[in-house]
C-alpha cells in the first residue's frame, strides 16, 4: 500500500493506517532512500510525517517538494518483517543493504577442500570449504565445535599451505600424537583421507552412526566378559557424545538446510507457513481460520497439499549464508515468535507437530476473541 505525503490530508491518511507492525519503505527521488520496521505502523509515520516539531516539518515539506512516495505492508510477525526488509534492501539499495539490515553473517564449521584438509570456522561460503554446517549461535559456539570435533581426529590443525617434507619441523600436535603429520611426510595423502572421511561422517551424522556403531561392540564386548575392552568404548562413546553436544540441535549441513517456521498473520486466527529448502526461503502459504468452517476436515493432509505444491518448484536463485542469517536472527533471538519444524525431506517433516502448533495458535486466538 502506499502513502503520499504531497497530500494535504496526511493526517486523515496516518489515521487510515492499519494499527499493526509492518515496514515502510520511503522513495525519493535521486535520494537515498530509507526503509524500516515498527511494531506500531501508524505511530512510527505520524511521528515521521505529522509532528509539531520544526525539522519534522521540514522533513515533511522536502517529502513534498521532491514527490516522495511511502509504501507500506502491515506484517504479523518478526521474522515476516526480517524477510520483507531483507527483499526490499536487496532491490532498492544492492550495494549497502546488509549494512542497512545491520545483518550479521552466522558461523559455520566445516572442512577445507585441499590435499590435507582441516577443521575452520567460515561465515561465508567459499571454494576452499565443503559441507559447511550451521548455523551457531556465535563464533565462540562454532570454534567450540570445531576443537571438541579435531580432538576426536588426527587432523592437522596448521592453516600454512603444506610443502611435504621429511625435514619440516612439524608442530606441537604431532608431538603428542593428534596429528597425523602430513608436514613430514608420516602418511600419504591416501592415508589422510581416510582420516579426513573419518571426521566428515562424524559432521554429517553429529557422531550418531560412530556412536551406534561403538555402542554395539560396546554390548558384545560386555557380553562375552570383556570388561576392559568394554570400559575402553564406553570411554570413547562418552568422548564422542561430548564433543556431538557442542553442536546446536538445529544446525545442519548448509546445502539442505531445510524446515518450516509457522508464525502469526497479520489478523487474529490467520497464520503464515515459510519454508526454507536448501537454505532458500520459499512463498510463504496463508492459513485461514476466520470462520467458524474455514479449518478443513484433516489439517494434516491440507498441509501436506500446500507444502507440496508449494515446494514443487522451489526456488533456487539466492544466497543461502545470508538467507540463513535471517534465519539464525529469528530462531536464536529472545524475541522469537512462532516455531521452528526442520526436515531433511518433505516426507520427514512432524505433520503431528505442526497440526498441534496450529491447533494450539486457533485455540488461543479464539479464547482471546471470546472474552
Amino acid at each position: 500500500m502506499k502513502f503520499y505525503p504531497d497530500s494535504e490530508r496526511v493526517q486523515d491518511q496516518l489515521d487510515a493506517l492499519p494499527a499493526t507492525a509492518g515496514v515502510y519503505l520511503i522513495l525519493t527521488p535521486g535520494g537515498p532512500g530509507h526503509v524500516s520496521w515498527s511494531s506500531k505502523l501508524r505511530r512510527r509515520l505520524g511521528r515521521l510525517l505529522a509532528s509539531s516539531y520544526t525539522a519534522k516539518a521540514n522533513l515533511l515539506q522536502r517529502m513534498r517538494e521532491n514527490s516522495s512516495v511511502i509504501e507500506y505492508w502491515p506484517t504479523g510477525s518478526k521474522l515476516e518483517s526480517s524477510l520483507l526488509i531483507y527483499q526490499l534492501g536487496k532491490q532498492f539499495f544492492p550495494n549497502d543493504y546488509l549494512v542497512r539490515l545491520h545483518l550479521r553473517l552466522p558461523w559455520f564449521v566445516a572442512l577445507t577442500e585441499d590435499v590435507f584438509p582441516r577443521l575452520v570456522t567460515v561465515n561465508r561460503t567459499s571454494g576452499k570449504v565443503k559441507g559447511m554446517l550451521g548455523p551457531f549461535v556465535d563464533r565462540d559456539s562454532a570454534l567450540r565445535y570445531a576443537e571438541a570435533v579435531s580432538n576426536l581426529f588426527q587432523l592437522r590443525r596448521c592453516s600454512e599451505v603444506l610443502q611435504p617434507d621429511p625435514d619440516h619441523p612439524g608442530c606441537i600436535y604431532g608431538e603428542m600424537n593428534q596429528c597425523l603429520r602430513p608436514c613430514q611426510c608420516a602418511v600419504s595423502p591416501e592415508e589422510y583421507r581416510t582420516e579426513t572421511a573419518r571426521a566428515s561422517e562424524f559432521l554429517l551424522s553429529n557422531g550418531k552412526s560412530a556412536i551406534a556403531i561403538l555402542s554395539a561392540a560396546r554390548d558384545r564386548a560386555a557380553e562375552q566378559t570383556d570388561f576392559e575392552a568394554a570400559g575402553a568404548l564406553h570411554k570413547r562413546i562418552e568422548k564422542l557424545a561430548a564433543a556431538a553436544g557442542e553442536r546446536a540441535a538445529i544446525a545442519g549441513e548448509l546445502s539442505s538446510f531445510s524446515g518450516v517456521a509457522l508464525t502469526s498473520g497479520v489478523e487474529r486466527r490467520r497464520y503464515r507457513l515459510w519454508p526454507m529448502l536448501n537454505g532458500c526461503w520459499q512463498a510463504p502459504c496463508d492459513l485461514d481460520f476466520t470462520k467458524a468452517d474455514s479449518q478443513p476436515k484433516s489439517l494434516d493432509s491440507y498441509l501436506r497439499e500446500v507444502l507440496a505444491a508449494t515446494l514443487q518448484a522451489p526456488r533456487k536463485a539466492g544466497n543461502p549464508v545470508e538467507e540463513i542469517a535471517l534465519f539464525s536472527r529469528w530462531f536464536y533471538s529472545s524475541y522469537r515468535e512462532g516455531e521452528w519444524f526442520p526436515f531433511r525431506n518433505l516426507s520427514d517433516l512432524n505433520y503431528r507437530k505442526l497440526v498441534r502448533a496450529i491447533s494450539n495458535l486457533v485455540r488461543t486466538d479464539s479464547e482471546l476473541s471470546s472474552h
